[in-house]
């Protein structure tokens, strides 16, 4: 067999299937050609993309006259070359630079948690409800799709979405925020999302690339990502152009060791992390003003310094956060004297000067 005929053949064998716009031939670290027999070693992120890559390849192989065909997986990125070595063929795209732009969104940041838990759809809600707030076009995109509490949280659960005959989504607005979940597309609030990864990265990829957002242009797009470092986060990484993350922690121990994987994830990726914020950071008696670290003294600050990172903010414990948030109402837009507003708000300067730095 050809060297040459069998890269021609994997450049033009796609991967839309799992959500991603790059070839086989983008993915191949190496190759051994022995007769008809062809050995690939073959970059992936995460091993749920194994079977599927170690049977497409096989099929493209076997279909242009190879009789065996063995099939390595790596997780590392292609090594830089020197400017006078050009790489070959095969490692001259890293997957994850091959990345397209949001339509008609002018900044993207995702929110993300290294466990459930944490209050994150609440940080991301009430973040993108502080972005309104400030005078900017916002759109909300609950990217949890096992898990989706963005239509709760906005009071969207009556919404519809809209379908162009060109087959772009046009989303409801609450409050002021375009939004989109795959909650407000299902039957009711209990019917579960039981879809393998195929299914998802497809849906996934219509909700980054589908959707009519704005007539114009939105200022920022906030992304609800589910909690930890799994497939949604691998397939944003690789697909979309994103400007930052800002990754949503509370003071236990248990909850930054996660946090110091999603940092590790994001530089993996090539997303930079904007900061941390810290949630249900402390709590103040209404009786007597006195401040309870209820989780025990805060180590947030000590992980941001030692990834060279911002620490956004500090969001108490206030009740009203999850009594407004059940009605449908962000604390941003309901209670605007709340300590938890107003460092929510906070947050969202600081992170505008990060995008803008």
């Amino acid at each position: 067999m050809a060297l040459q005929g069998v890269i021609d053949r994997l450049k033009k064998t796609t991967l839309e299937e799992i959500g991603v716009s790059f070839s086989l031939a983008d993915i191949l670290r190496d190759m051994k050609i022995e007769g008809d027999n062809v050995y690939l070693k073959l970059f992936s992120p995460s091993d749920k993309y194994h079977d599927f890559l170690r049977k497409k390849a096989e099929e493209v192989l076997k279909s242009i006259g190879a009789q065996q065909v063995e099939i390595e997986f790596t997780n590392e990125p292609p090594k830089a070359t020197a400017p006078q070595t050009p790489p070959p063929p095969q490692a001259q795209q890293n997957p994850f630079e091959n990345k397209r732009k949001i339509p008609k969104v002018k900044k993207v940041v995702a929110v993300a948690s290294g466990k459930g838990g944490v209050g994150k759809s609440t940080v991301a809600v009430n973040l993108a409800a502080a972005l309104k707030k400030m005078g900017y076009e916002v759109g909300y995109l609950d990217a949890d799709m096992y898990g989706p509490s963005g239509p709760t949280m906005l009071g969207a659960k009556d919404k519809q979405v809209l379908a162009r005959e060109d087959g772009k989504l046009i989303p409801p607005e609450s409050h002021g925020i375009k939004m989109m979940s795959i909650g407000l597309l299902l039957p009711s609030e209990d019917t579960p999302v039981i879809w393998r990864g195929p299914v998802l990265f497809k849906a996934l990829s219509q909700f980054l690339f589908d959707i009519d957002w704005a007539e114009d242009e939105l200022d920022f797009l906030i992304i609800d990502l589910p909690p930890g470092t799994g497939d949604v986060q691998i397939t944003l990484g690789q697909t979309a152009e994103i400007d930052g993350a800002v990754i949503v922690t509370t003071p236990q121990d248990v909850a930054l060791i996660d946090v110091k994987k999603g940092i590790q994830m994001f530089n993996e990726v090539m997303i930079p992390v904007l900061g941390i914020v810290e949630n249900m950071s402390y709590f103040i008696c209404p009786e007597t003003d006195k401040k309870y670290e209820i989780f025990g003294k805060s180590r947030t600050e000590e992980v941001a310094k030692q990834y060279n990172i911002d620490l956004l903010g500090k969001i108490p414990i206030e009740p009203k956060v999850a009594e407004f948030g059940d009605l449908g109402i962000p604390i941003v837009l309901a209670k605007e004297d709340t300590a938890s507003s107003k460092a929510f708000i906070e947050i969202a300067e600081n992170m505008i000067r990060k995008l803008s730095g």
